[in-house]
């Protein structure tokens, strides 16, 4: 980040070059934008405020003291109001919470919510005090030049505990909903290869599935199918390129392996309604 715009980003790797936190801050009004990443991120806003955008599925204003969880595979555009302090996590290890509350028992919660309404797709938590001083502690062990693949993740395991001690099961269901399935080992193989393919049998080859048995299986744990997923990820992966980018859009319809730049158009009238055009030129608006 340029000094001159007061903007400065702060990422945290270990011996192995894999990102694990990331802290910006931010002093006058403008706009981030965050790469996407096959790791769960956890933005910590901690303080300030802002417009938060992911893809085209969310445009929230938050203010400091929230945490947002963003799925893999999603970029981020950060309108900065005045001024913000973020921290970034990214979790890398396997999602647990304790050994008597495991990740999956999430799924057993939308049971008891059926007679709920729906909430919007977006969901956030608020940092209470145990959460503050974690942060607080992470942040310290930084600026002590604690580091370090092993330091990082077993804060991420005190990280969990504490999501399942401190809030109820209902908001934890609503905000790791986006990321909540039935096999989490499935699911994150399905994240980690999802850039590199274009359609269902170049995935169902690169995880050494037939083509029929991955299709069951898709379905039974993300409870789509995999033809529906693959198009709504590439929608959002095309939505951000289009509207963050300067790429031309021949150039954006090899990348998205499309036949041609007339392909990516039907594709983007019939996934957002709008040509690639339209979409950059409101953008821009």
């Amino acid at each position: 980040m340029k000094n001159k715009e007061k903007q400065i980003m702060d990422t945290n790797y270990a011996d192995n070059n894999e990102i694990y936190i990331e802290c910006i801050e931010k002093n006058k009004k403008g706009e981030i934008n965050i790469a996407e990443s096959p790791q769960i991120r956890l933005f910590f806003i901690q303080k300030g405020s802002c417009s938060f955008f992911c893809a085209k599925h969310f445009d929230v204003s938050l203010e400091s003291g929230h945490v947002v969880l963003v799925p893999p595979r999603n970029n981020c555009i950060i309108n900065v109001e005045s001024s913000i302090q973020l921290l970034i996590i990214y979790l890398t290890i396997d999602l647990n919470f304790c050994n008597d509350f495991p990740f999956e028992a999430l799924i057993k919660v939308e049971d008891k919510l059926t007679n709920i309404p729906q909430k919007d797709e977006v969901a956030f938590l608020k940092i209470n005090k145990t959460m503050f001083d974690y942060l607080k502690h992470i942040k310290q062990c930084l600026s002590n030049g604690i580091k370090g693949a092993e330091f990082f993740q077993m804060k991420q395991k005190e990280l969990l505990y504490y999501f399942g001690k401190c809030y109820k099961k209902e908001e934890l269901y609503y905000f790791f909903k986006p990321v909540l399935t039935k096999d989490i080992a499935f699911s994150k193989m399905v994240y980690a290869i999802s850039e590199n393919v274009h359609n269902v049998t170049d995935m169902a080859k690169a995880m050494n599935y037939s083509l029929s048995g991955f299709k069951k299986r898709f379905k039974r744990v993300f409870g789509t199918s995999a033809y529906k997923w693959l198009c709504q990820e590439k929608s959002k992966r095309l939505f951000h390129a289009i509207t963050c980018s300067r790429q031309t859009f021949t150039q954006l319809s090899y990348d998205f392996g499309f036949s041609s730049p007339a392909h990516m158009n039907n594709f983007c009238r019939k996934m957002f309604g709008k040509t690639p055009g339209n979409l950059r030129a409101g953008k821009m608006l």
